[in-house]
């Protein structure tokens, strides 16, 4: 996509309403001195998965520019503040990171089921050590 399509395109998306991208449900509200980006990483959680998004919530926020949060319906939130943000386009970049890290934290809670039972995934070394980086724990 073309730097203008792309500026168009991000422009057209609605404000403080959630949408679909990439497949994932983001949202951009909007507030006087810039915007919370955000995207719904689980619309209903476990207490288990809470539990552990809790756990690995704040290594994760210092590692990365987004944090955790629980929406007002109970959903599992991954968001980010940003200052002056005033359009979708002014998010551009900080949407990307977010779109990747949805994948890196369902990876880390996915396998936590809604029982708060692990499941036995056959979890590959490179799985392990992704968990173990948002969790900022060492393999």
């Amino acid at each position: 996509m073309r730097s203008e399509e792309l500026e168009q395109w991000l422009l057209a998306l609605p404000l403080s309403e959630p949408c679909e991208i990439d497949g994932e449900r983001v949202y951009f509200n909007i507030a006087d001195d810039g915007a919370e980006l955000g995207l719904i990483l689980l619309p209903h959680p476990s207490d288990a998965q809470i539990t552990e998004a809790i756990r690995a919530g704040f290594q994760g926020a210092l590692e990365f520019e987004a944090g955790l949060g629980i929406g007002e319906d109970g959903a599992l939130l991954l968001n980010r503040w940003l200052p002056q943000a005033e359009t979708w386009f002014d998010a551009a970049d900080a949407l990307e990171d977010l779109l990747n890290q949805a994948g890196l934290w369902r990876a880390a809670l996915g396998y936590v089921t809604k029982t708060g039972i692990r499941r036995d995934t056959g979890i590959n070394r490179a799985e392990e050590r992704l968990r173990a980086a948002i969790k900022g724990d060492t393999p």
